[in-house]
Formats: structure tokens, sequence, C-alpha cells
């Protein structure tokens, strides 16, 4: 039988320089990628007669806002189907919070709604109010349909405000200088993220 052969393992050594010199240089290179990257801007600071949905609600109010947001799409789908704003009844046969009658209602005040038109109905907006609730320190609220003018389609100017006031009347006139004066703040709906950069630029 023949001698094995035995051939001795290379020194690993070069190799090993050479990948820690390579990953030495990506991350100097990412390293400077990232500090040439300009910081994103905080959101613009919230003005007078506006409220954060973050931090300015209180739980009821938040829980209250959320579902106006959400309802917005199925108001909007509606419109778009019937060309006819749906009223309070036609949102309580779709089951449609907050304003369907259920356990979630109850919780967040019992508030009762109205579908509004102001005069002169060529102000081009539709609004659904919410006064009457049962919870304390609960606001008023509208969810202000903006569109161009009967029979088109809604547009994206949709905003929601809270009135301190929880029987707050309905505005006649939903321009927005009118609901301010009216004591009317809108309310803004940040992320998180957004949120946390607002409040630290508000404090520093």
């Amino acid at each position: 039988m023949s001698d094995a052969l035995v051939i001795p393992p290379q020194n690993g050594r070069p190799e090993s320089a050479v990948v820690a010199v390579v990953f030495c240089a990506v991350v100097g290179v990412t390293a400077i990628y990232a500090a040439m990257q300009p910081d994103e801007p905080a959101p613009p600071p919230l003005l007078e007669w506006q409220v954060s949905s973050f931090s300015d609600l209180t739980a009821e109010d938040q829980a209250v806002h959320t579902a106006l947001f959400s309802a917005v799409g199925e108001i909007e789908w509606y419109f778009y189907r019937l060309r006819l704003w749906p009223d309070i009844p036609d949102l309580e046969e779709d089951y449609l919070p907050p304003f369907y009658k259920d356990a979630f209602w109850e919780k967040n005040g019992s508030l009762q709604w109205s579908l509004g038109r102001p005069l002169n109905n060529d102000q081009g907006a539709t609004y659904y109010h919410g006064a009457g609730g049962t919870v304390p320190g609960q606001s008023s609220y509208l969810l202000l349909m903006g569109h161009i003018h009967a029979g088109m389609l809604a547009s994206n100017q949709n905003t929601i405000w809270v009135h301190d006031e929880p029987n707050a009347p309905y505005p006649e006139i939903v321009r927005r200088d009118s609901l301010i004066r009216a004591g009317w703040k809108q309310v803004i709906t940040y992320s998180g993220a957004d949120e946390l950069k607002r409040l630290r630029g508000a404090a520093s």
C-alpha cells in the first residue's frame, strides 16, 4: 500500500484580513451615506384651532374620531352608488360605527347624530353632527364631507372637528373661519412617529 499524500491546509490569515478590510469598508461607506441623508422634517406645528388626535383627545374622543375616520370611505361609497348622502338610519342599517347603536355606541357616550346641510346648499359641504354625549368631558363632533357640488363625487377634503361643549349646536355655516369663530377645532391625524417629532419640536 502506497503512503497517503497529506496536503497541509493553507494559512487562512491573508483571506481573513481581506474579509475584515472589506467589512470595514462597507460599514464605513454605509455610515457616510447615512450621515449625508437629510433629516426627515417634523410635521408642521398645530395651529390654535387644531388639535392632535394622538395627544389632545380623551379616550372616548379618540374612539369616536377613529370610527368617524374609518366611516368616511363607506359614506363616500354610498354617495358614489346612489348620488345622495346617507342619513343616520341608513348608516345604522349598515351597522356603521359610531352611528350604529351598539355596545361601542353606549361605551363612548351614546351620541345623538344628525345629517346636516348648511344654509345656502351651494357651500359644497355636507356634515354629520354628533352631540349629547353622556361621558363627562366629552366633545361634540363634526364630520365635514367636502364635495364640489351636488351630483359630484366626494373629494378628499373631508375633515373632523370637535367642540369642547358636549351639546354644541350644529353649525349653519361650515366654512373654516365660521367654525373656528364658533369654537370648533379641527382634528389633525399624525402617525405615532410624526407625533413624537411634533412634540419634541414643540418642547425645544
